[in-house]
């Protein structure tokens, strides 16, 4: 069954567009600096399982994850290259991080300390990264004297090779005045502290500043590596004169019903859409149960043959309805439908469905297509392989 069955849902991840925006991002970088890839949230939606071998071929220099969980499926995957957990990782892990060779970032003493013990216990070195909070107020080292007095403390422990210190800037696409002017403070106290650390005799060879947007709007902050998360995927469209990239993901289902209601009856939970004339109602195989939030209801759309057609009434878990009434030809059970993507010459992009209908940020809505939906990897416009979480142990 595992071979056989496709359910009328599914993401398509084009490999060829994600190839083009790595190579899109290496022009603007340049030859110096390195490129992290970010695959934290499984690869932002995209399943890190089948965008991996893509991203090594176009040479990336290292992997970000939010969690362990994300960097050991990394290494079970043979991925050698460097891999960094940017999130809270428990200490008693410790061991594992420094076994399967993974970086992880430190931002306290204690932090440093089981990983300093776990790598001379298994004779070996576990390489850190520091992270310093310049004004995110979420993880990292304050940039003041204490924590100067901190790093030097870790910084002679045994077994500990720090190579790199980092910052996040939470305002780079903030390009007011008020919002340049806190990013580039925060990359002033990042400077002047690595500078305090210099003097100090701790020189730790790589810096890195700018996540997707820092990269787009501040080149002068590149330094040794930039992290590309967002960006990879082709999302922030509208910087495509700085940075031309390409979407990655479509999602797309097949009309599973299709019959006409009189005017006056209602569609779906809630009472939330009646009928005003004779309606032609394509219902379709796909819900909040697979990320389709709920909060599209009666405001969202959905492409078929090219054309723009509305949602009515309340998304379901499981399915969700089409207003088909004034489609130029008729539609068929099993006819494709776009939620995600392009089709003909009409477009609905995440930023669209993300911002206007539901309020989220892109990102969010990308990580929100459940494990429900399988991910097809096109590459040459054919299927290069395939991702179903929930069969693929199925024979």
């Amino acid at each position: 069954m595992g071979n056989s069955y496709m359910r009328p849902v599914w993401v398509e991840i084009n490999l060829d567009h994600l190839a083009f925006n790595l190579a899109q991002i290496r022009k603007v970088i340049g030859p110096t600096v390195k490129l992290m890839a970010v695959v934290k949230g499984d690869g932002y939606g995209t399943g890190i399982c089948g965008i991996v071998d893509t991203m090594l071929a176009s040479g990336i220099d290292m992997l970000g994850v939010g969690i362990l969980d994300e960097a050991l499926l990394l290494r079970k995957l043979g991925v050698k290259i460097p891999v960094l957990v940017f999130g809270y990782t428990p200490f008693q892990y410790a061991e594992i991080l420094v076994k399967n060779k993974i970086r992880q970032t430190v931002y306290c003493y204690e932090q440093a300390v089981a990983l300093s013990m776990a790598a001379e216990k298994l004779s070996c070195k576990a390489v850190i990264h520091l992270e310093i909070d310049t004004g995110m107020g979420r993880l990292g080292f304050r940039p003041q004297e204490s924590a100067l007095q901190e790093i030097k403390k870790i910084s002679a422990l045994p077994g500990l090779d720090v190579e790199g210190i980092y910052t996040h800037c939470p305002y780079t696409n903030e390009r007011d005045g008020a919002g340049k002017q806190f990013t580039q403070r925060q990359y002033q106290l990042f400077c002047n502290f690595i500078n305090q650390l210099a003097s100090a005799g701790i020189d730790i060879p790589l810096k890195h500043a700018c996540n997707s947007l820092g990269i787009v709007h501040y080149p002068s902050m590149h330094l040794d590596m930039v992290r590309a998360g967002i960006i990879l995927y082709g999302s922030y469209p509208r910087f495509q004169e700085t940075l031309p990239v390409k979407p990655v993901l479509t999602l797309k289902t097949r009309i599973g019903s299709i019959k006409k209601l009189p005017a006056g009856e209602n569609v779906s939970y809630g009472h939330t859409f009646t009928t005003k004339r004779p309606t032609w109602v394509a219902t379709l195989p796909v819900g909040y149960g697979d990320g389709y939030s709920r909060m599209l209801t009666n405001k969202g759309y959905v492409l078929i043959h090219g054309q723009r057609v509305p949602l009515i009434g309340t998304i379901c878990m499981d399915q969700c309805m089409a207003d088909i009434t004034d489609l130029a030809r008729p539609c068929q059970i099993g006819e494709e439908v776009v939620l995600i993507g392009q089709q003909g010459k009409e477009e609905i992009t995440v930023e669209e469905l993300s911002q206007k209908a539901c309020d989220f940020i892109n990102y969010e809505y990308l990580v929100q297509i459940g494990h429900r939906v399988p991910r097809l990897y096109l590459q040459g416009g054919k299927i290069a392989s395939s991702k179903n979480y929930f069969l693929e142990s199925i024979p």
